[in-house]
């Protein structure tokens, strides 16, 4: 559990060095194509998420406490522990909201507070008692900033809750100072705090810290999982940095990701990150890997990219696989790109148009199901920053033009609860 023993800058220094294109960009950051700083948060999320696992570990005891005095763990089985955030905040709950579940062994829940802000009466129940774990980049979006004032002001003794932000000046930290009897605050390091429009660092980094409520009580060997965390996602970064810049082709016009599990939140996260980072030049979903054959399925042609992110689950896997095997011929047929992505990938994923990212070849990391998508997630990132750039956006603001939306979601009016 030591700190990790070089400076963020030293670290990326170092991977700037590398000969692949993210290290290219990293190298040539330019302010007219804006790649000052999107190349630098998708870089630096290995070392932050070794960062955070330890700064979650330095909280334990505190957070541990606080959750106890909440109920968190409680004999008659009224507590939900439920992660709240909008967009790709709400992503990071459901790609950990299962791993937290089996963990602490008590029902968890993602409530996107775009829903709950709009219909509060369809989440808090009576005579349930409930753990908020409110996720956000900025904490000023007003959903998230209503959800947790309807809490305070609505439940004060059956909700308890915990900010876990970007951002130490947002309203969510604000909040949490002037309640400290029912918010915990916990503000990540301040790179975390993504300066590009799309989320990046954000996203994994809390999806880190979200992790990490399940091991308070011994956190030691999660930080010692995380490290291994890390080191995939390096191996990641590196490794399929060449082969998604080929993959971002000008040409892409559709995309889909499918995942299980944690995997899903991470499959929906890339997708939206390669619309976002496109403006919608790229239309992409992520669907769980059994649904995409109901009917997403019709929408695959020459110009589709498949993305498939495999469980470290063999039970989950096998589905998954079988998918594979039955599509990629009909697939190559058509022209459509297929990536499939996991640790230790099993023989036989081959064939025309198909490129296999093993996180993991050897084996050396052993990263449990469920946790795996704070890398998976590198591989929609890293297209859709590469998608970006070939197609001449301003990568760091590519809405610039469009002017429909910003880094922090305004212009929301909150009504009183009925």
């Amino acid at each position: 559990m030591d700190s990790r023993p070089i400076p963020l800058d030293a670290h990326l220094a170092a991977f700037a060095r590398e000969g692949h294109r993210l290290a290219w960009m990293l190298r040539h950051p330019d302010p007219t194509r804006g790649t000052v700083h999107t190349p630098r948060e998708i870089a630096q999320q290995p070392w932050l998420w070794r960062h955070t696992a330890r700064q979650l570990a330095e909280a334990a005891p505190a957070l541990r406490a606080f959750l106890d005095r909440a109920g968190l763990v409680d004999p008659d089985g009224r507590t939900t522990l439920a992660l709240t955030g909008a967009g790709t905040s709400d992503y990071v709950g459901v790609s950990v909201a299962g791993a937290l579940q089996q963990r602490l062994g008590l029902p968890v829940d993602h409530w996107p507070t775009t829903r709950v802000t709009v219909e509060p009466d369809a989440f808090w129940l009576p005579g349930r008692r409930y753990v908020m774990v409110h996720v956000a980049r900025s904490g000023n979006s007003p959903e998230s900033v209503a959800v947790l004032d309807a809490g305070l002001a609505l439940h004060p003794d059956s909700v308890r809750h915990v900010v876990v932000t970007c951002n130490p000046d947002g309203s969510l930290a604000e909040r949490a100072r002037q309640h400290p009897d029912r918010v915990f605050l916990l503000v990540l390091h301040e790179a975390c705090n993504d300066r590009g429009l799309a989320m990046t660092s954000s996203f994994t980094s809390m999806a880190v810290a979200a992790l990490g409520v399940g091991h308070l009580d011994d956190p030691a060997p999660y930080v010692d999982l995380v490290d291994r965390l890390a080191e995939a996602g390096d191996v990641a970064l590196a490794r399929f940095s060449d082969v998604l810049f080929e993959a971002a082709s000008p040409g892409l016009t559709r995309a889909f990701f499918l995942g299980n599990g944690g995997l899903l939140g991470a499959a929906i996260e890339s997708a939206l990150k390669l619309q976002e980072l496109t403006t919608g030049r790229i239309m992409a979903k992520g669907e769980d890997t059994l649904a995409f054959r109901h009917g997403p399925i019709s929408a695959v042609d020459a110009t589709t990219l498949v993305g498939f992110f495999l469980s470290a689950d063999p039970a989950v896997r096998r589905y998954e696989v079988d998918v594979v095997d039955q599509f990629r011929d009909a697939f190559a047929e058509l022209g459509t790109r297929i990536l499939v992505v996991g640790a230790g990938l099993p023989d036989g994923l081959e064939g025309p148009g198909l490129d296999r990212l093993d996180v993991d070849p050897e084996g050396r990391f052993a990263i449990p199901a469920g946790y795996e998508a704070p890398v998976a997630v590198l591989v929609g990132q890293m297209l859709g920053l590469f998608a970006s750039h070939r197609h001449g956006l301003n990568v760091d603001d590519p809405s610039v033009d469009k002017a429909l939306y910003s880094r922090t979601v305004q212009g929301v009016r909150i009504y009183d609860a009925a």
